[in-house]
């Protein structure tokens, strides 16, 4: 390459001539080297070359380079490395480019080298799909004559090798297997995988197309006059690139799409072929097995049979060390027994697994390729119920802890004694392995023998222990095979409810479906049905008669005993009425009630289990036998309701229920509860029809009916005028039940209306689930109504046990009152009512614990709930799929969609109930408990709280993909309005904090402030209130308690003085004054000794001798009651002594004059 200025010429050589021509492919001239090459001087030849490599340039060539390589240029056809490698080479030696402009050129020819290997890789691509729709007729007979020829099987003489080569064979076929498998789900795929790209492609082609038209368009245009030859030749390059990588591209397209239209019938075959060489593999890896057990058994066996000649032919001496030796033979056989059944499970489990997971794989793709459709929801639904079966024999085993913990203590016996075996070989300096299986023991000696048997002991002791090694390995691996299994089947029934419970499961209802009803009615009454079902129950009685016996007797006893129930609830009902009854009573009722309303439940649960105990049953037998069970389940919650609504049973007596409550319900249940016991029956018994549409019409009328006469329950029950809610409004005014009484009539009355409609329109599995999971949550309700009624029973004994105990702590203070004759409280002087921190409000309590037994029963309800709603969570998955907005954090880019949505609306309910509800039972349940006083529970209830409301708000931020850790300019704006407007306010608030943790200010306190004193009567975070002697309410922020000087007077030290003034009339005598204020103030019981009193006589008055009485009290309680004392008794003894207590005297000066004078 040569350059001049702006010219560059680029030299090839090509076979025995070079050609001469510029960047943009303009060729100059071409100079024959045989020529060159005939002249007989080097310097001759190389002159001649550089004459004619410089005739080649044009005369003008540095005046009209630019124009013309700028068209040469644009007249690039094909591009290639070389030209790019030159391109970049021309950039780099330009000296007139900055960094910027050589930076983008060279990223232009670096595309165009990337473009130029994706154009490689798409001709490569090209030509394997043309390869595919060229040898399809080949292929196809391929396929066919390897399916057509017989399977090469494992012969007998494979078979037949040592244990180690059988062991390597089996290794080896175990991982044939496992690509076999992978080939399998490869081949499962690749159909769904062909009809995405078939789906994708005509797009894909479009959008190629598109973009070379645009790129050639661009190409075609002329170059802008003031680009320089570079640019102009680093885009040329790099858009040719593009377009011939475009051009391979939509050709690759064209040639995947013939392809796989021509193919289309090779899948199937090429999947039956991976399919039949899997089932090759199992089949040799199970051969393998069996003939690795049969010789390792053989082994053992012969092992065993010479173990037994041992026996025989041992002496008494070393009996039992042969009979040891026998016994590890036979634990040996057992274990290898043992092995081969475990391995066999552990095979077929990884067979269950591998299909499993394969299924899962291929059921996505299948949906991703054909969307959700009522054929893929029948095929998922199918394969769902089918994985259902087989995890019911996967369940957990119990019992495989304590087998594996059995094993690996025998294990550490034998290591033990093959340790014992060793040393006494050591012992002997024998080796450890008997020189031959062969020798007899007759002709030995006795050290021999005994030698001999020791070394044939240490062989089976390592067998053994071996064998115990790899049981231990293999029932490990089949446990975690087990729950691998387990978590896929989780998996797929997860996939199937997520995507097939909004698919339909039955055609939209048509009035053709009513011709189904006379042969369902034929199927039920058809005398040959009812007689197999008599002679199948009597053949299950007759196979256990004790069983069947003791049943029938317990129902008659019973039957019998049921008016006896009913008199013995009313009494304990009466004795429940009396004021020593206690809840052992109420709990005696409750299993009385039990009892008498599961007489009928427990006759249909026998007839069922009678008749699907027994195999071989018929479809019509089975039928019925379920659909008893179902209705035996069903019925004994509605028969308990009933019991419990009786006239002096629990709702009345130990409940509280209002009269018209119960007999709503009396009237209500018994033919809500005939009539779904009936449809249910129905339901479950036409379910085992063998005509699949027959079963849909059955199901989808009966399930009609079913949820009507439930939303006609629901309505008569619930309606916004019904006395539920009044009975909840007595109890729990601020309930949002009462409140929200038409919003529940209308979700519970709606719902089966909802569900029916959903039956009718083909969701009849959708609609099943639903309604399952609303009766169980209506289950759920009644079973928290019932305890909540206990524990409000239990509640109501210990509140009136606790008012009786407090009844007689009042009159036995009261009588310790009288008789000391004390007076109030300081308190109480002034009338000051305190928060009382250690006496029981038992109204309130009362409130409190009914609070928290609501919250008990939220909370029992709300998990109750997730429990029976668990199996819909899955379908909600889907909601993930639509997208509600989107938010870039960082470098990543969150989507908010419908689900995550939701459960922000029900984590913000649930902190708002969490925040109302769980500071008050942390204050009853644990809080009450401790030694800590009012001011500390309630400090630690509110930091709860507000604890609570910030982890519910990052979660409710965490679910909306709202970075609140890079808020940083919410937290600037917050600081500027909190340094402004808010500032007081978060003080106050902050020391509120402070105040309920340091407390240097607590309720009942004594304090001054700014002059004012009374009593610390409420502290709140905002402000504390104090309440002065002349109760007015002095409300104090709380950064004043903390910033500004605070007088308390009982904080640590309540030890306070008091200090009276005395003034006694001129000429009383001031020691007799001081003797008669000391006696009175030493012989007052609250006046402190330590510190005694101090009587001084402190001036001279006006009209008095004036004294000061200093005296310490030990508390503030009864100082104004101490200062009334203390003056009545100084009083009352001046006087006894004749010593006057003056009173100020004032002259008065009259004055005569005129009137005359005054103002007028």
């Amino acid at each position: 390459m040569f350059c001049k200025g702006s010219v560059t010429l680029i030299v090839t050589k090509l076979n025995d001539k070079i050609q001469i021509r510029a960047l943009g492919n303009t060729v100059f001239a071409t100079i024959d080297l045989t020529a060159c090459q005939q002249m007989h001087r080097p310097a001759i030849r190389i002159g001649a070359l550089l004459a004619g490599l410089l005739c080649c340039l044009p005369l003008n060539a540095q005046d009209n380079a630019e124009s013309d390589e700028r068209s040469a240029v644009q007249a690039i056809e094909r591009v290639d490395e070389a030209m790019i490698a030159a391109g970049i080479a021309e950039v780099e030696a330009a000296d007139d480019l900055d960094e910027s402009q050589k930076t983008a050129l060279l990223e232009a020819y670096q595309s165009a080298g990337e473009r130029l290997k994706t154009l490689a890789s798409s001709v490569q691509q090209t030509a394997h799909f043309q390869k595919l729709a060229s040898t399809v007729n080949e292929t196809n007979q391929a396929l066919k004559q390897q399916l057509a020829a017989v399977p090469k099987s494992l012969s007998p003489a494979d078979l037949n090798e040592s244990e180690a080569a059988l062991e390597q064979q089996l290794a080896q076929a175990q991982l044939d297997l496992q690509k076999a498998t992978a080939a399998v789900e490869a081949e499962a795929a690749e159909p769904g995988r062909r009809q995405k790209r078939l789906a994708a492609i005509p797009h894909e082609l479009s959008e190629a197309e598109q973009a070379k038209a645009e790129i050639d368009e661009q190409l075609a245009e002329p170059a802008p006059a003031n680009e320089s030859p570079l640019v102009t030749r680093a885009r040329t390059i790099s858009g040719r690139a593009a377009s011939m990588a475009l051009e391979a591209k939509i050709a690759e397209l064209k040639q995947e799409q013939a392809a796989y239209l021509s193919t289309t019938d090779l899948l199937p075959l090429r999947k039956q072929l991976a399919d039949r060489r899997r089932q090759q593999l199992r089949d040799d890896v199970a051969a393998l097995q069996e003939a690795l057990v049969a010789q390792r058994t053989d082994a053992v066996s012969d092992t065993l049979s010479k173990r037994s000649r041992d026996l025989q032919k041992t002496g008494p001496a070393l009996r039992p060390l042969a009979e040891r030796n026998l016994d590890l033979a036979q634990r040996h056989k057992q274990l290898i027994g043992e092995s081969a059944r475990v391995a066999k499970d552990v095979s077929e489990t990884e067979r269950h697994l591998a299909e499993v997971k394969a299924a899962l794989k291929t059921s996505q793709e299948r949906l991703d390729a054909v969307g959700l459709s009522d054929a893929m929801g029948q095929m998922l639904r199918s394969r769902r119920r089918e994985y259902e079966l087989l995890l019911q024999n996967y369940l957990p085993d119990a019992d495989l802890g304590d087998r594996v913990q059995q094993y690996q203590v025998e294990a550490f016996l034998l290591e033990d004694a093959l340790g014992k075996v060793s040393e006494q070989l050591d012992e002997r300096k024998a080796d450890t392995t008997a020189p031959s299986d062969d020798l007899a023991l007759e002709s030995l000696t006795a050290e021999q023998a005994e030698t001999y048997l020791l070394q044939v002991q240490h062989t089976l002791l390592t067998d053994t222990l071996q064998a115990h090694n790899s049981l231990l390995q293999i029932m490990l691996r089949g446990d975690t095979e087990r729950q691998e299994l387990r978590q896929a089947i989780d998996n797929y029934i997860d996939f199937v409810s997520t995507n097939a419970f909004w698919i339909r499961s039955a055609p939209v209802f048509s009035w053709s479906e009513t011709a189904y009803i006379p042969v369902a009615v034929n199927w039920l009454v058809r005398p040959l049905h009812w007689q197999i079902l008599w002679r199948h129950l009597r053949t299950a009685a007759l196979s256990r008669p004790v069983m069947t016996l003791l049943a029938v007797l317990g129902l008659g006893v019973l039957v019998v005993k049921r008016p006896r129930l009913r008199r013995f609830i009313r009494e304990q009902g009466n004795l429940a009425l009396t004021w020593n009854s206690n809840f052992r009573t109420t709990m005696v009722v409750l299993g009385a009630t039990v009892i008498k309303g599961s007489t009928w439940s427990l006759a249909f649960l026998l007839l069922g289990w009678m008749l699907l105990y027994n195999e071989g049953g018929t479809l019509f037998v089975r039928g019925v036998g379920s659909g008893l069970v179902i209705v035996a389940l069903y019925i004994a919650s509605r028969n308990l309701l009933s019991e419990i609504c009786r006239d002096g049973g629990l709702a009345d007596v130990h409940f509280g229920w209002h009269r018209e409550i119960r007999k709503l319900l009396r009237f209500h249940l018994p033919w809500y509860t005939s009539m779904g016991a009936v449809l249910i029956f129905f339901l479950v018994l036409f379910h085992e029809h063998p005509d699949p549409q027959l079963r849909a019409t059955t199901s989808r009328l009966t399930s009609l009916f079913l949820f009507l006469t439930t939303a006609v329950f629901h309505h008569m029950v619930l309606r916004p005028s019904s006395p539920v809610y009044t009975q909840i409004g007595e109890h729990a005014q601020e309930s949002k039940t009462a409140v929200g009484r038409k919003l529940i009539w209308a979700v519970v009355t709606g719902l089966p209306v909802l569900f029916a409609g959903l039956a009718m329109a083909g969701y009849l599995d959708t609609a099943f689930r639903l309604g399952q999971s609303l009766q169980s949550a209506l289950l759920l309700l009644m079973a928290v109504v019932l305890l909540m009624g206990l524990m409000f029973r239990w509640l109501y004994l210990r509140h009136r046990a606790a008012a009786r105990r407090e009844a007689r702590e009042m009159k036995r203070q009261q009588r310790v009152a009288a008789a000391t004759s004390e007076a109030e409280s300081l308190a109480a002087d002034v009338g000051i009512e305190l928060q009382q921190e250690t006496l029981a409000d038992l109204p309130k309590l009362d409130h409190q614990t009914r609070q928290v037994v609501y919250a008990v029963g939220l909370g029992i309800g709300l998990l109750g709930l997730v429990l029976v709603w668990r199996d819909i969570f899955p379908a909600i998955e889907i909601f993930d799929e639509l997208e509600m907005w989107s938010v870039t954090i960082g470098d990543r880019l969150e989507k908010v969609t419908l689900r995550d949505l939701l459960y922000a609306v029900l984590a913000t309910a649930a902190t708002i109930v969490a925040v109302r509800n769980l500071p008050g039972v942390l204050e009853l349940a644990v809080l009450q408990r401790t030694k800590l006083d009012g001011g500390a529970r309630y400090a630690l209830t509110t930091i709860v709280r507000y604890a609570l409301t910030v982890a519910g708000a990052l979660v409710v931020l965490n679910l909306l993909a709202i970075p609140w850790s890079q808020l940083g300019w919410l937290l600037a704006a917050a600081s500027v309005g909190l340094g402004f407007g808010l500032q007081e306010i978060v003080a106050n608030f902050v020391s509120g904090i402070i105040l309920l943790l340091e407390r240097p200010v607590r309720v009942g306190d004594v304090v001054t402030i700014d002059g004012t004193s009374g009593i610390v009567s409420r502290i709140q975070m905002r402000a504390t209130t104090v309440t002065s002697w002349d109760r007015k309410e002095l409300v104090v922020p709380n950064k004043d308690l903390i910033t500004e000087k605070l007088l308390n007077w009982s904080l640590s030290n309540v030890v306070n003085r008091l200090t009276i003034e005395i003034g006694v009339a001129y000429g009383s005598d001031p020691d007799q004054v001081r003797a008669i204020l000391d006696d009175v103030v030493r012989s007052h019981p609250d006046v402190m000794v330590d510190p005694g009193p101090l009587i001084n006589f402190e001036s001279f008055g006006d009209s008095a001798l004036m004294f000061s009485v200093r005296l310490y009290l030990a508390n503030l309680d009864r100082r104004i009651g101490v200062t009334h004392e203390l003056n009545t008794s100084i009083a009352n003894a001046l006087y006894a002594a004749n010593i006057e207590i003056p009173f100020p005297q004032r002259d008065i000066h009259l004055r005569s004059g005129d009137a005359s004078n005054l103002p007028q």
